[in-house]
């Protein structure tokens, strides 16, 4: 290390960004601050001229220790905020100027603006997203080629708050916007409405941009859409186009890595350019090289995972080019360090992590199984394999702690799916290039090298789906905090350690497999479950303008009341459900309610049905209608027994349990789709919850005339998202509910929850609880008392 005196600098400048930002050791008066930092450089400086080691050592860490909390103090900048009081601003009249451009996707065309008028209203500062969506009426492309960096737009617009943490362990879209200075998102579902008018243009980002459009647009024009999403994805670091499920499906697989362009591209881009270079002088053929990965970083928009990932290979290059001595921790260091200084903020960036996790263990766990390896006389093709999933071991050994924090998943398939799809990755990386460059020359050529790329990359896709499918490919895991996350890092320098130093063979697999068991031991001690067992809880999920109530039993049975909405651009099933499912630790549906046939309380479980996790589904009976029937149809060929409402009950882990409609009654026949939501009490100790779905008015009365007070609850979900058409005086008086929970989209096209049923409701002094403001509402039950829980602490 001392060969390397950056490497230490590095560490010791890392540490005090991290002291700063757990514990703010300075305050933000920066006198303090300089004058020590100062005193301990003089410091450093004299004891290494009068040769005191021991002091130098100390004050030299001390000082960059301290350089590095306040170089992240006077780079901490608050956070910006969503601007308006209203959390959407509908059909409004926005003017701003453009200030970043993305390529233009399927559906819509992304940019950053800033805002200069807002209904005639002068703003300045507030940075938002502006998505330009797609109608009949007008072609997005003609907007796409006038529109540049810079100029000035005018247009009717939908301004809104990004989404925040609705459900549990949902991703804080709104949060992460904040954090890099964009405010909101504005849509404009009027492109028509836009007027451009020339203002500030950057040359330099319009040259890049313009530049970055004319590879997007060869790549649409050789390839289909599938296989051009992937490679925008890899070629240009644009994802937007990549399908949601073959998203998932990487992830599920562990190679969500190759999606994102970083060190693995850039190393394939280095390996073609050494290739095509490969006659010229090697100083020559260096620094072409090192050209060709400054202008991938420029065509992929300069992206920090690329730019992280360009600055560790020039470094690497740089030193050979100059002949200087190389070590692998000292240009990971190098690398690092100018990230940092450029921003210190990078270190808390998810992609910076991943990188640099990867990299620095692999150089640590590689060079361990490459020895073992090597001391055994292996044929050369299984020998190059297993080096290469040792390769492949240690980066996920290093990335998994944070792979578990953001993508709540461990895949068990992973080092398989890498060793077909890292190899299928370069030889798409190196065919796309060929067949864009061949485009210059000849269309006909150029399609050649596409159609066999395209070949590749399906392949690709079919293999990924495959590896995914499996029933075990990968394991959720929820609630890894850091704690985990240090103890999993020092549990590895253990085994390790075990590794390097035993030889014998038996006692070293069985010293893995205690620190192992002990691991998970001492993993699951912060856990804390949100749904306790052994009591009741009631979850009314956020599914946007719909309904979905997740109940669990003492016993841990489960059952689903609703599914909220699916439609062509989201799938409340899909993005919603399941995930918080996972979550919770929830494997099966044991009974799905749905109230009635409306899609914002049915479409949604078209899915959970197809994941084969639902045992038995409840619904109204009706035998005229069409839709009814597709659905029975379609729930019968998944193996799901279909039953109807009828006035029964049955206890459920000490939870009685009554549905107190039987939609085949005569009465139910004049009643629309709303009024013949299914009713269900479920009653516990002392406790009692009341699910009324859209039932209207003239249900309600019917139910009042039926049940008059066993109505009683003290947790009402309220009618048809607090409609106007719902929730009359009798049927409050007759529930007398202590909380009342709204199931409504935020600022609804339907004005629903109306103010007159709020009102109505506030009159009685009942306790509301909306998943509009407030996102998911739980409420858990002992039996003897109700308490709503706040799950975002």
């Amino acid at each position: 290390m001392n060969k390397f005196p950056i490497i230490k600098f590095t560490l010791f400048f890392i540490i005090g960004i991290l002291t700063q930002y757990f514990f703010q050791i300075l305050s933000s008066s920066y006198l303090d601050s300089v004058i020590i930092l100062a005193i301990l450089v003089v410091i450093t400086i004299l004891s290494h001229f009068i040769k005191i080691s021991k002091l130098y050592q100390i004050s030299f860490a001390a000082s960059v220790i301290l350089l590095g909390a306040f170089y992240l103090t006077i780079h901490q900048t608050n956070n910006v905020t969503y601007p308006f009081d209203l959390p959407k601003i509908k059909n409004a009249e926005i003017t701003g100027f453009v200030i970043d451009m993305d390529l233009l996707s399927n559906k819509k065309l992304s940019a950053e603006i800033e805002l200069m008028k807002l209904d005639a209203k002068r703003v300045e500062g507030d940075k938002f997203i502006l998505n330009i969506w797609r109608d009949d009426d007008t072609n997005n492309v003609g907007i796409y080629d006038k529109i540049k960096i810079g100029t000035i737009l005018t247009f009717k617009g939908n301004v809104s708050r990004a989404k925040n943490e609705r459900n549990p362990g949902e991703f804080d879209y709104e949060k992460y916007l904040n954090k890099n200075g964009i405010s909101g998102i504005i849509n404009c579902y009027k492109p028509s409405t836009i007027k451009i008018r020339a203002g500030k243009e950057e040359f330099l980002k319009n040259i890049v941009y313009s530049t970055r459009k004319i590879f997007d647009e060869q790549i649409r024009e050789l390839y289909d859409s599938t296989s051009a999403a992937l490679l925008k994805g890899i070629l240009l670091a644009d994802r937007k186009d990549i399908d949601y499920e073959i998203k998932t499906s990487f992830i599920n697989s562990g190679v969500i890595h190759v999606l994102a362009v970083s060190g693995l591209h850039v190393g394939f881009i280095a390996g073609i350019f050494f290739l095509l270079f490969s006659r010229f002088n090697i100083r020559v053929k260096y620094f072409l090289t090192i050209i060709g990965i400054i202008l991938f970083l420029i065509l992929t928009g300069g992206h920090a995972s690329v730019f992280r990932a360009s600055i560790m290979a020039i470094t690497l290059i740089t030193a050979k080019l100059t002949g200087r001595s190389t070590n692998g921790f000292n240009s990971i260091s190098i690398a690092a360090l100018i990230l940092l200084v450029i921003d210190p903020k990078e270190l808390f960036n998810p992609g910076f992590q991943l990188s640099f996790s990867a990299v620095l263990s692999i150089l640590i766990i590689y060079p361990i199984f490459s020895q073992k390896i090597n001391k055994y006389k292996l044929n050369k093709i299984i020998k190059n394999i297993l080096l290469f999933v040792s390769v492949s071991f240690a980066a996920q050994m290093g990335t998994l702690p944070f792979t578990l924090v953001y993508f709540n998943k461990l895949s068990l398939v992973s080092l398989v799916a890498n060793i077909f799809v890292i190899p299928t990755i370069g030889i798409i990386v190196a065919l796309g290039i060929v067949s864009l460059l061949f485009l210059l020359l000849s269309f006909g050529v150029a399609s050649i090298f596409a159609s066999a790329n395209m070949m590749v990359i399906h392949l690709l896709y079919l293999f990924v789906r495959f590896t995914s499918n499996f029933t075990y490919s990968f394991l959720p895991i929820f609630n890894f905090s850091l704690f985990d996350g240090l103890l999993f890092y020092a549990f590895l320098i253990v085994i390790l350690f075990m590794i390097k130093k035993y030889q014998n063979r038996i006692l070293l697999i069985i010293s893995i497999i205690i620190a192992f068991v002990s691991l998970q031991d001492f993993i699951v001690l912060d856990d804390e479950k949100l749904l306790p067992d052994g009591k009741l809880s009631v979850v009314a999920m956020d599914v946007g303008q719909g309904d979905a109530i997740l109940v669990k039993f003492p016993n841990n049975k489960i059952a689903l009341i609703d599914a909220g909405n699916c439609t062509e651009y989201f799938d409340n099933g899909e993005r919603v459900i399941y995930p918080l499912l996972q979550r919770f630790g929830i494997n099966k549906i044991n009974t799905a309610f749905i109230s009635h046939m409306d899609s914002d309380h049915f479409a949604g479980v078209l899915s959970l049905v197809e994941r084969n996790i639902i045992d038995t589904i409840y619904k109204p009976y009706d035998p005229t209608s069409i839709k009814d029937l597709i659905f029975e149809e379609y729930i019968s060929a998944n193996n799901i027994y279909c039953n109807y409402y009828s006035k029964k009950s049955f206890n459920i882990g000490g939870v009685q349990m009554y549905l107190l409609n039987d939609t085949s009654q005569t009465v139910y026949k004049s009643f629309d789709s709303n009024n013949k939501s299914g009713i269900i009490k479920l009653i516990y100790g002392k406790n009692s919850f009341l699910f009324v779905g859209d039932a209207e008015t003239e249900a309600e009365e019917y139910l009042v005339s039926l049940y008059g007070e066993f109505l009683k609850a003290d947790v009402l979900k309220i009618g048809h998202h607090g409609s106007a058409t719902s929730s009359s005086l009798e049927f409050i008086d007759s529930v007398e509910p202590k909380y009342g929970i709204i199931s409504a989209g935020l600022m609804n096209k339907f004005n629903h929850p109306s103010d007159k049923i709020l009102k109505r409701y506030l009159d009685k002094n009942i306790n509301l609880s909306r998943t509009d403001f407030e996102g998911a509402i739980i409420f858990i039950s002992d039996g003897t008392r109700i308490s709503k829980i706040d799950w975002r602490k």
